[in-house]
């Protein structure tokens, strides 16, 4: 077994936490602006239909729904293949997780 880079494992991590944390608290930002804006057009189309404007088919809002969320019958393969190139990203990622997490707390 060969020596461990201390120093370029150092940067991965400090570079993954850096990077984690500005994505984590952007992406928190952007799901708070768009959770409200979704909110406000989902109780704008609730009230044009109870007004007789439109029609909303709940129905196939359903079925679309739960067609979308199903896993499909490869996702295990999939999921394995990314484990298996994200291993050796695991300095890396350890930061970039650990800043995220910090990033959405303070975002």
């Amino acid at each position: 077994m060969g020596s461990i880079d201390w120093p370029l494992i150092g940067e991965q991590v400090g570079l993954g936490l850096v990077l984690g944390f500005a994505l984590g608290y952007a992406a928190k930002k952007a799901l708070k602006v768009a959770f409200v804006a979704l909110g406000i057009l989902l109780v704008a189309l609730v009230g044009l239909q109870s007004l007789g404007f439109i029609s909303i088919h709940w129905a196939q809002i359903e079925a679309a729904y739960n067609q979308t969320i199903q896993p499909s019958v490869g996702f295990d393969t999939a999921v394995q293949g990314w484990i298996d190139s994200l291993a050796a990203l695991l300095p890396g990622l350890g930061g970039f997780s650990a800043g995220l997490v910090w990033g959405l707390k303070r975002g």
